[in-house]
């Protein structure tokens, strides 16, 4: 996820709320080049609607110069997902003028036949003929009209330049990987802290608790300060350590539940085995005093002479 592709797809105000969401989407998979290839089925359900309805509004984001389509092929000729380049920071190109807009003049010559130029039965006049101008519908004549320069948006002429000098556009249109920028290596510091913010996302995702990096954050810099390398991602290689050390963490805690289990299986045992003695003991007690207490009953009654 690309937070400089995000911001800048947030900012497209003017842009219709179901093309911006696809948008979104993209950025959302996006690296901070603007590159990324999700299929068109993540697409659609981050978007919230179905394929069809997706691609058309990629069309007409491509179309309204904010990003750059284009098709992979695998090695074996399947069709895999598409590359996309976002124009992050680009603004949206102005849409053609639509019949609404044409001018009443416009309007007035709209349909009718061009006719070419003649001098044959055509009276003079003062009025110069433009070669190629329509013939009015209501025979008011030839009127000369001089034709409307075209002026492309500001923004269509620096994206196309920025295109035609990028070589890293020139890979993303040959269907190969982007590329990747090599970032710089740099040490371990006593004060580095990680880019929380980003980080409790990833955390959230991999479901681990923030407190657990916290405890793992001092332990991380002390061995790394004291091994003295250089890395260009601390960052990543700290959740990545954070992934490692929760694994592990979560299987001795599996090991000491398991312990406690069996120990506590073990002690009901023996507790229900000296129960079970206690109990027999007691029996035995009470059927050897009943055997006493019968035994001297008889010989009190030989010992009687009275009878």
């Amino acid at each position: 996820m690309s937070i400089h592709a995000m911001t800048w797809a947030f900012s497209l105000q003017q842009l219709d709320p179901h093309k911006k969401i696809v948008l979104l989407s993209l950025a959302d998979n996006a690296n901070d080049e603007g590159y990324c290839w999700p299929s068109m089925e993540t697409i659609a359900k981050k978007s919230s609607m179905s394929k069809s309805t997706a691609r058309r509004h990629i069309k007409s984001l491509e179309t309204l110069g904010l990003l750059t389509k284009q098709n992979r092929v695998k090695i074996n000729g399947a069709t895999g997902t598409n590359y996309f380049l976002l124009h992050v920071g680009a603004k949206p190109k102005d849409p053609e003028p639509d019949k609404e807009s044409l001018t009443p003049e416009t309007e007035q010559n709209e349909g009718c036949q061009i006719e070419p130029p003649t001098t044959i039965g055509v009276p003079p006049s003062d009025t110069p003929i433009t070669e190629g101008v329509p013939k009015l519908c209501k025979g008011e004549g030839v009127r000369a009209v001089t034709p409307k320069p075209s002026i492309e948006s500001p923004i269509t002429t620096t994206t196309t330049a920025r295109e035609d000098n990028d070589p890293a556009l020139e890979i993303f249109n040959r269907g190969e990987p982007p590329p990747r920028k090599n970032p710089v290596a740099k040490p371990m510091t006593d004060n580095w802290e990680p880019d929380w913010p980003l980080l409790e996302a990833k955390l959230l995702r991999a479901g681990i608790p923030k407190q657990f990096a916290s405890e793992q954050r001092d332990e991380f810099v002390l061995y790394w300060v004291g091994e003295g390398k250089q890395h260009p991602s601390w960052d990543a290689k700290f959740f990545n350590h954070l992934r490692h050390q929760y694994r592990r963490y979560q299987a001795q805690q599996t090991r000491e539940n398991q312990l406690q289990h069996a120990l506590n299986e073990k002690n009901n045992t023996r507790v229900n085995i000296i129960n079970h003695e206690k109990h027999t003991m007691e029996v035995s007690y009470a059927q050897r005093t009943a055997v006493t207490s019968e035994n001297d009953s008889f010989r009190q009654r030989l010992e009687d002479t009275d009878w």
